[in-house]
């Protein structure tokens, strides 16, 4: 009789201990960390084809920009705003991946390339 009682009572122990490890532990997937990021630069042609890099020299910072509307030439300066994501982005992998909201076109960002 002992010996049943013993036996529940640490199953019930094991249960219980498991149940709680495996609702601490929870899914491990999360969403990724988001924050609102405001930048400008000129944009370029990333490595990958419609890709669009975007060099926050000031700021140190490079950007893979995704833009929802209308897109801005190759080689214009912009200042934007958006939504940047903590992690590069896996497809254009050049840097941080901004969704742009709102951008504008900035005159005197990107160089201009003499013609020889």
């Amino acid at each position: 009789m002992k010996k049943n009682v013993f036996s529940a009572a640490s199953l019930m122990l094991v249960t219980s201990l498991s149940m709680i490890a495996i609702a601490q532990q929870g899914t491990g997937a999360t969403a990724p960390q988001s924050t609102h990021v405001k930048g400008h630069g000129c944009v370029k042609p990333g490595k990958v084809s419609g890709c669009y890099v975007v060099n926050d020299y000031k700021a140190h910072r490079k950007y893979n920009v995704f833009f929802r509307n209308t897109k801005p030439d190759m080689d214009t300066g912009i200042s934007f705003e958006g939504i940047g994501y903590g992690h590069r982005d896996p497809h254009c992998n050049q840097g941080q991946r901004v969704d742009v909201a709102e951008w504008k076109p900035v005159a005197g960002e990107c160089p201009q390339t003499q013609e020889q």
